[in-house]
This record gives C-alpha cells, sequence and structure tokens, in this order.
C-alpha cells in the first residue's frame, strides 16, 4: 500500500497563506536571520525522490504552481535548490483534482490528469491501492483537510 503524504506551509499561527489570499505573502515577513535556509525545499527534494506521483488540488494552485516550475530549468538565476526540485518535479506524473481545469491548462507539464472533485476519493484510494512509491500532496489545504476529515471515504480498505 502506497504512502500518502503531504508537504505543505503553514504559519505557527495556523495561516495558509498571506493577505490576499496570496501564497507569496506569507513570505513578506520572512526573517533575514532565515533568507538563507533551505531546509523546507531539501525536505521537499526528499518526499520528491521518495514519490512518484504528484498530487495538487484546484485550478489556481496548478496553475500557479505549474507556471513556476515549468519556468526554473531555463532560469539562469533560479538557485540550485530550485532547479534541483524542478528537475524532481516537472518529469514525475501529477494528478490534479479540479472542476475547472481543461485539457489546455496541462501543458506544458506532461505525465499529468485531471480528476473531478466527485471522484476524488474513490481515485485517491485507487492510487493508493496500486504499486509504486509515495503520492505527495503538495498545498491544498482544502483537499487534505477534507481527506482527514472522511479518512473512510478514500482509504484503501473501501475500495
Amino acid at each position: 500500500m502506497r504512502k500518502l503524504v503531504v508537504s505543505n506551509l503553514v504559519s505557527l499561527d495556523g495561516y495558509y497563506e498571506g493577505r490576499g489570499r496570496s501564497l507569496p505573502a506569507l513570505f513578506e515577513h520572512d526573517h533575514r536571520d532565515y533568507a538563507s535556509d533551505t531546509s523546507f525545499h531539501l525536505y521537499n527534494a526528499e518526499r520528491l525522490r521518495a514519490a512518484d506521483t504528484l498530487l495538487l488540488s484546484g485550478r489556481t494552485s496548478f496553475l500557479a504552481f505549474r507556471d513556476d516550475w515549468s519556468r526554473v530549468p531555463g532560469d539562469p538565476d533560479a538557485p540550485a535548490f530550485r532547479r534541483e526540485l524542478a528537475g524532481l518535479m516537472n518529469p514525475v506524473p501529477k494528478v490534479v483534482v479540479s472542476d475547472r481545469l481543461t485539457e489546455d491548462d496541462l501543458a506544458p507539464w506532461t505525465h499529468t490528469r485531471m480528476i473531478r472533485r466527485a471522484d476524488c476519493h474513490r481515485e485517491i484510494a485507487a492510487l493508493k491501492a496500486g504499486e509504486g512509491r509515495d503520492i505527495l500532496v503538495f498545498a491544498g489545504r482544502l483537499l487534505w483537510n477534507d481527506l482527514l476529515a472522511r479518512p473512510t471515504a478514500w482509504s484503501t480498505s473501501s475500495t
């Protein structure tokens, strides 16, 4: 049975995003002592090496990930740790839970398929029951909160 692993940012006081529902706004208050700390990025690289499926949730989140990470390999100014993460993330098969994405939205990320919200518990249970390495969930707080609240809906024992 495959593991479903969530990697997400949340502040100590429980914020998942900054002002205006912006994830980058969460970093506006980074302390200069942590500017060169790559611990979270190294952790995510380790998680990506252990996974063979990346699970993303929502059109906005997916498009932000796709746009950012598909650009990194061609950016000569990208830090080495971002290039490493992009090298791990871009080729891995991706599953996106969304009712609003279209097939055209998926490019340039290859190996990406969509599942609809109504089917996500069944599809995630099938992923977990299948062969392979970890399934990594990046961000997607609405998805993983739903999965936490209703584990019997997607556990492999219900398939």
